[in-house]
C-alpha cells in the first residue's frame, strides 16, 4: 500500500514538473519569430542618389534579412560603393554585415565583419589605397568609417599597420590611431 502511494506521488510530481517545464505554444511562437526575419532578399542590389540626382551609394549582398525586433538587417557578402562628389569612389566589402535601421527604409550604420576591405582605386588625381581589417563601422550619412581592430593600409611602395581607424571617405582622409608602424616596400 505504501509503495502504491509513493509511486502515485512520484507520477503526479513528474506530470506537474513536465507541465511546468514545457514551454507554452505562445512562448515557442515568440522564440521562433525572433529567429525568422520579417523580410529577406537574395541577390540584392540597391542604389541611392543625392537630392540633386548624383550617385551616392551602391550596395549589393547575396542575402539580406530584416529583423524588426532588433532593428537590424543581416547581410551576407555585402559590397558597398561610395561615390564622392568629385566623381571618385571607394569600395567596401566583407564576408558579413549588419545594418542598424530603425525601419526598413533607413540605414543609420553598417557594421562589416570578417575580411573587410576598404579600397580606393587609382585615378589620375590619387594613388590606390587598400585597407584591411576584421571589423569596420560605416555611417553612410557622414561618409565616415571607423574600426578599433588591427588595420593594414597599403599603397604603392608603402605598408602601414596599426590599431584603430578613422576614415572620412568624402575627404579621402584616413588615420590609423595606435601602435602605427610604417614599412617602405620596393615597387617594380
Amino acid at each position: 500500500m505504501r509503495n502504491n502511494i509513493l509511486l502515485t506521488c512520484a507520477a503526479v510530481f513528474s506530470l506537474v514538473l513536465l507541465f511546468l517545464l514545457k514551454p507554452s505554444q505562445e512562448a515557442l511562437e515568440k522564440k521562433n519569430s525572433l529567429r525568422r526575419p520579417q523580410e529577406y532578399m537574395t541577390n540584392v542590389f540597391i542604389t541611392t542618389f543625392t537630392e540633386t540626382g548624383a550617385l551616392k551609394n551602391k550596395l549589393s549582398a547575396l542575402y539580406w534579412a530584416y529583423l524588426p525586433e532588433k532593428e537590424i538587417s543581416t547581410l551576407t557578402k555585402p559590397h558597398l560603393t561610395v561615390f564622392k562628389p568629385d566623381g571618385s569612389f571607394w569600395f567596401i566589402h566583407a564576408a558579413t554585415g549588419q545594418i542598424k535601421q530603425p525601419n526598413i527604409g533607413v540605414i543609420d550604420q553598417i557594421t562589416l565583419q570578417q575580411q573587410v576591405v576598404l579600397e580606393r582605386p587609382q585615378t589620375t588625381a590619387s594613388t590606390a589605397v587598400k585597407l584591411e581589417t576584421e571589423e569596420l563601422h560605416y555611417q553612410p550619412k557622414k561618409h565616415y568609417a571607423e574600426s578599433e581592430k588591427f588595420v593594414t593600409l597599403t599603397k604603392p611602395g608603402l605598408k602601414i599597420t596599426g590599431t584603430g581607424l578613422r576614415a572620412f571617405l568624402d575627404q579621402s582622409s584616413v588615420e590609423l590611431l595606435r601602435d602605427v608602424k610604417t614599412y617602405y616596400t620596393l615597387t617594380r
